[in-house]
């Protein structure tokens, strides 16, 4: 499975009975911070200052005083101006806190690098739900729009395998969380399909597991569904983590450790399915308005205040770029091509840029592309003029 690889912002590691992946390629950290500290300083102290990449907390470290830790924890993160990534490496048998809620929980033997990927694909979920957000608020809803199958029903847990942990995983679930089982991919592959899941559970020999997992992370549709997977021996972690399980459970997991990661990965599956249904509509949106002009110059300032106001808490900002020159904007008579090309730049720019990058036509500026990072501006702007340089209007 593809992984994201960097950091979408940077900053100081809050760390308690773990280390950062600081020698992982790629992770740049200012310094790491430890949360030890935390009970004797009321969460005041001047190193808390900076917003930091992420917050990796083992429970294990908590001999004592963990209520009052969690509880300071929980107001230091609450007073940042801004969401960040909160990981919790979990042994099979640890008491989790209510709160603070966490991003995800994960197998204290995770590795460096997978903890890694675990910190940015969690930074770039909080940027897209952030951003999906702001889509809703400033450019409204599309009259009659309608959803897809597998975003759509209610909270839902889809269980994969013929294990024995069925009825005790139902029995674990909450009231309002329908748990589903299929017993081998085909049917779950028909059940995902046919209607929205928050959460897959795979529980099954290791082969089998490792297969399930490989064919649901090769549709698009599911690359980012979690997926929690049973494993039996230690020594199949690594590997299932390489696939993309989300989280790796062994066999000594106590109930209540059990049904706070099922809450944590659904939790995370519902926030996901909404995200997706946002940013889905927000681009109907988008390509409704291209044949009229495309938006308002006042309605794309808005967004643009919006949005960088937003990513400037973390150090980011926007980076526009016009993805055609200003001669293009405004052809001659008989360039009939022009409306072609408009299309084809706004292709290439949908296919080479996320879903949070915002690619749009905009009154009196044409085709524009609103990026979340440099990196993405320099690559979209070398694919753009590779089709101006071959295209004759």
């Amino acid at each position: 499975m593809e992984f994201e690889n960097s950091l979408m912002w940077h900053g100081p590691a809050w760390v308690l009975g773990t280390e950062p992946p600081a020698a992982v390629a790629g992770c740049i950290f200012s310094n790491s911070i430890d949360l030890g500290c935390l009970i004797d300083c009321g969460g005041n102290s001047a190193d808390l200052a900076d917003i930091p990449s992420a917050i990796l907390v083992s429970p294990a470290a908590l001999h004592e005083n963990d209520q009052a830790f969690w509880a300071i924890l929980n107001s230091t993160i609450d007073a940042l101006p801004c969401e960040v990534p909160l990981i919790l490496l979990s042994e099979a048998q640890d008491t989790l806190p209510d709160a603070p809620k966490p991003h995800a929980v994960v197998n204290v033997s995770i590795s460096p690098n997978h903890l890694f990927q675990t910190m940015c694909d969690l930074q770039r979920t909080i940027l897209r739900t952030e951003e999906a957000t702001l889509r809703r608020s400033v450019f409204g809803r599309v009259h009659d729009y309608g959803t897809v199958p597998h975003r759509e029903g209610p909270s839902s847990l889809l269980i994969v395998g013929l294990g024995q942990r069925f009825l005790e995983i139902q029995n674990l679930s909450q009231d309002n969380v329908e748990v589903v089982g299929a017993f081998n991919q085909a049917i779950a592959e028909d059940y995902l399909t046919q209607r929205g899941f928050d959460a897959v559970i795979l529980d099954s020999s290791l082969q089998e597991n490792m297969d399930n997992l490989r064919q649901l992370r090769l549709d698009a549709r599911f690359a980012t569904l979690p997926a929690l997977v049973f494993a039996d021996h230690p020594a199949d972690i690594v590997p299932l983590f390489d696939l993309g399980a989300t989280d790796v459970l062994t066999d000594k997991l106590t109930a209540e450790n059990l049904k706070y990661r099922m809450q944590t990965a659904i939790r995370s599956g519902e926030c996901r399915r909404q995200t997706d249904g946002f940013l889905a509509e927000s681009h109907r949106w988008l390509i409704e308005t291209n044949p009229s002009g495309g938006m308002s110059r006042d309605l794309y300032n808005r967004y643009l205040d919006e949005a960088r106001s937003a990513l400037k808490l973390r150090g980011l900002d926007v980076h526009e770029l016009q993805l055609l020159p200003h001669s293009l904007l405004n052809p001659l008579p008989g360039q009939e091509d022009a409306d072609n090309l408009w299309s084809t730049v706004l292709s290439i720019a949908d296919a080479a840029s996320r879903e949070e990058d915002l690619i749009c036509v905009v009154e009196g500026l044409g085709p524009v592309a609103v990026l979340k990072n440099d990196r993405g501006k320099t690559i979209l702007k070398s694919r753009i003029n590779a089709i101006l340089t071959h295209t004759i209007l």
